[in-house]
């Protein structure tokens, strides 16, 4: 294979059995402000899924390279970044990542903590810096306050538990299955339930005492969110930071005015926020000594079977690819 091709998974276009396919395609160039980074990891989003599929409002209308989360090596660089030369170690949120090679702005790439793994770098950029900005810039968590953390084994989730615990909140968690709920428990939260128990608010009072939460972390949305709402104290704060569930759901606007509840949605930053998220929480992951969790590693050319494990919800925290020498496509 010529220097100028990789590898790459490809979806060729959203439908409900569009098969991936690990194909050569043209090694990317970067402009004047980005990175070529020569891929070592890279961590599967839901948002990939629903690419593939065409499904909350995304489709690929011609083959595409999926990904945005990867750590690697330094390839090659832009005429006009001057932070990372070739042969750095870095993380960064960039595009088309679930390929070999890929590209990423200067400005959201970072140097790889040495003491983490590449999987674990390339499980932190899109989940990380979401979860970094639900908690401490739009909740602005405070020590002691309760805080509810929705799909705690999720990529965002686990990120919030890991984030509530550091900053000295008492956390709690929901989660899918019971062996999700030990999974957060170890992590730091004080007590896990089951959000698929028809008695899931009671079983969350039951384990604070009967007080309710400062704060709630939603990335579900959907028909849970009424039930959140129940388990939301006076002048309470709840982010929205994902629909995993479903865009849609029922708010009592009387209850809303006399409760005095902030609602909140994560909001679409610009790339300098994008970049300032990025850092405060990479700072905030190592002040914490925590590390990404990550559930499970596939090669690229499996990511067929990666995708099928996502979408299985058995996992808990990130899901990560990690390319391969070239081979022939399967």
């Amino acid at each position: 294979m010529s220097d100028d091709v990789m590898y790459a998974s490809v979806v060729p276009c959203s439908r409900r059995d569009a098969p991936l396919r690990h194909e050569p395609v043209p090694r990317p160039v970067p402009g004047p402000d980005e990175v070529l980074v020569r891929v070592a990891a890279a961590s599967l989003d839901r948002v990939d899924t629903y690419i593939r599929h065409g499904t909350h409002g995304m489709a690929a209308t011609e083959p595409q390279i999926l990904g945005r989360d990867m750590a690697g090596v330094v390839s090659a660089v832009g005429a006009g970044v001057r932070e990372f030369r070739v042969g750095d170690e870095v993380i960064a949120l960039g595009r088309q990542t679930h390929a070999q090679y890929a590209l990423a702005p200067g400005l959201h790439t970072m140097p790889k903590p040495p003491q983490w793994s590449f999987a674990e770098a390339a499980a932190l950029p899109t989940a990380g810096r979401t979860a970094y900005d639900a908690v401490v810039n739009i909740a602005r968590v405070r020590p002691g306050e309760r805080v509810l953390v929705v799909a705690a084994g999720g990529a965002v989730g686990s990120f919030a538990l890991q984030f509530g615990a550091h900053l000295r909140a008492e956390v709690y968690a929901t989660a899918g299955t019971e062996d999700k709920c030990a999974t957060a428990r170890a992590h730091g939260a004080h007590a896990a339930v089951n959000h698929y128990s028809p008695d899931m608010v009671e079983q969350v009072l039951a384990a604070s005492g009967g007080a309710k939460m400062d704060v709630i972390v939603d990335p579900v949305g959907g028909a849970l969110y009424e039930s959140l709402l129940r388990l939301l104290a006076r002048n309470g704060r709840i982010v929205t930071c994902g629909v995993t569930a479903g865009a849609r759901a029922s708010l009592h606007l009387g209850r809303l005015m006399t409760q005095g509840w902030h609602i909140h949605g994560i909001g679409r930053p610009d790339r300098h926020e994008v970049a300032a998220h990025l850092r405060g929480c990479l700072d905030l992951m190592l002040a914490a000594g925590a590390k990404p969790i990550v559930d499970r590693v596939f090669p690229l050319s499996e990511a067929p079977d990666a995708h099928r494990y996502l979408e299985e919800s058995s996992f808990f925290g990130r899901v990560v690819l990690t390319p391969e020498p070239a081979r022939p496509p399967r």
